[in-house]
């Protein structure tokens, strides 16, 4: 490495390795590394990648998502999935059996859903399903947003650093792949966890960000 470590800021065309040994978000030329992007760098056995750090959420097939419910019409739900253009759930892809003349008897507008996106055309629009036992309607509680480019940092090594949210604030939390995360829980103890996933998103490039997440739980300790 051109003396650059994990977690650095890093901008386009900058060499990040005099070997070509890049991954995501890099190009070699002339055998040698260079970023993509403007953004952090990771680096392990297999080289070095750069993550975005901002990013619009481009659905996958495979993906987890929240969405909301926008619209009802006679046989599929309209769904927001924080992606450039809203995605279908069909009434033949929910885990019930679904009446098509009054499907807002199920599910109506501003309801809140946990999905799994199953097919992308060339537009790059979607289809969600909820097949599946893990899939369903979302209880109403709080929801927030971060950068779809920073999730790994909230989930953390082996879950380490959302781990570290659910154990401090006793709460329940659904993350979407689509940078929608929902928590439930006791009032005070959601807007906490809240605030430990914007400290992550808005400190997102630091080093030992989990010791300084680890603090802001120790400070809210001590003023107890």
């Amino acid at each position: 490495m051109a003396q650059l470590k994990n977690y650095d800021i890093v901008t386009p065309g900058e060499l990040l390795s005099e070997e070509g040994d890049g991954g995501n978000g890099t190009y070699v030329e002339n055998g040698k590394t260079f970023s993509k992007y403007f953004g952090m760098l990771q680096v392990n056995e297999r080289g070095a990648s750069v993550t975005p750090l901002t990013g619009v959420y481009k659905p996958r097939e495979g993906d987890d998502v929240i969405g909301q419910i926008v619209e009802v019409s006679s046989k599929y739900w309209v769904v927001d999935i924080n992606a450039p253009y809203y995605t279908r759930l069909d009434s033949r892809d929910v885990n019930f059996r679904a009446d098509i003349d009054d499907l807002a008897r199920y599910m109506q507008m501003g309801d809140l859903i946990f999905a799994r996106v199953f097919r992308i055309y060339a537009n790059h629009a979607a289809d969600v399903s909820m097949r599946g036992t893990k899939y369903a309607k979302l209880p109403s509680k709080m929801i927030t947003k971060i950068d779809p480019m920073k999730l790994p940092r909230l989930i953390g090594k082996e879950g380490a650093m959302i781990n570290l949210i659910k154990n401090e604030t006793h709460c329940e939390i659904v993350i979407g792949q689509n940078g929608i995360i929902w928590v439930g829980g006791d009032k005070e103890q959601m807007n906490l966890a809240i605030s430990a996933i914007n400290l992550v998103e808005s400190e997102y490039h630091i080093p030992r960000l989990m010791e300084k997440v680890t603090e802001m739980f120790e400070n809210v300790r001590r003023k107890i």
